[in-house]
């Protein structure tokens, strides 16, 4: 999320006074959408024995239901709080991934489910 980081203080909170802060506003909300929707949807596939047993560090619960928030309510997303998730959560969640991938990659999880096609 570059473009929200590089954001001063001043413009997060002036987030949607201008057509430039609600492209980037309307950038970052998809995105996040987009990151739930995929992780949903490896939940679904690997039934819910991947993400929630084996990285619990996550509120994967959470993921998801920003997901549906933003899918289903978007004119109540408030600016304020995706900027938290994307300054407070999102690193941590940036590091879960790359620790999910490596041990998928590494064979950690063969056998163990079976993705459901």
């Amino acid at each position: 999320m570059r473009y929200t980081s590089e954001m001063s203080v001043l413009e997060r909170l002036e987030f949607l006074t201008s057509p430039d802060a609600m492209d980037v506003f309307d950038a970052t909300v998809l995105r996040v959408q987009v990151v739930g929707e995929m992780l949903k949807q490896v939940d679904d596939k690997t039934e819910r024995k991947l993400l929630r047993p084996n990285y619990p560090e996550i509120p994967w619960k959470s993921v998801f239901g920003l997901r549906n928030f933003i899918s289903h309510e978007y004119a109540l997303v408030d600016p304020q709080e995706i900027f938290a998730v994307v300054k407070q959560d999102l690193p941590q969640l940036i590091l879960v991934l790359h620790r999910i991938i490596d041990d998928l990659r590494s064979g950690r999880y063969n056998g163990v489910f079976t993705v459901v096609p």
